[in-house]
């Protein structure tokens, strides 16, 4: 895992989650979730007319997500990806995160740009604490996700998370 500051989502997604668990993140969003990553990354939904069944259409369609972001240019697409994954799927962690920093927030959603006005001391004491409450590259890929997002160097030199 190679963490270098200011990482953009289709590096998260490519050096942080991987290959394999970026197929396994598609695997838990819905079909609506993954015409979502797709039109926000110009990328046409319409699969050739043999494909009949969801679960074929769904494979096309992973795989056309997965092939944009692996080029590694795709970011508006890698961000919907994360965003629909984290949001949908990582609820928890994204509340046990904001809760034990004491940012407010709507079940794990906030406009806030806690990383820029709290504490980087009380930022790393709460990223410590759900790296070892989740799954590390899990929340990695969130750290610095949001850091992206907020625009925050807080994570950049954080020896914790190179480990």
């Amino acid at each position: 895992m190679c963490i270098l500051p200011g990482m953009k989502p289709a590096t998260i997604c490519n050096e942080i989650l991987g290959k394999e668990k970026t197929a396994a993140v598609l695997e838990e969003l819905s079909s609506p979730q993954i015409k979502a990553i797709l039109k926000e990354g110009a990328v046409k939904v319409k699969v050739p007319g043999g494909y009949v069944s969801r679960q074929k259409k769904r494979r096309v369609w992973s795989t056309r997500v997965t092939n944009a972001i692996a080029e590694g240019e795709s970011h508006d697409m890698a961000a919907e990806l994360l965003q629909q994954w984290l949001l949908n799927h990582r609820r928890p962690m994204l509340i046990a995160f904001l809760n034990h920093l004491g940012a407010e927030h709507l079940q794990g959603e906030t406009d806030d740009s806690f990383l820029l006005v709290a504490s980087k001391d009380r930022i790393l004491e709460s990223a410590e604490h759900l790296l070892k409450t989740h799954d590390r590259a899990e929340v990695i890929g969130y750290l610095l996700y949001i850091a992206f997002q907020q625009k925050s160097a807080v994570f950049d030199d954080w020896d914790e998370l190179a480990k």
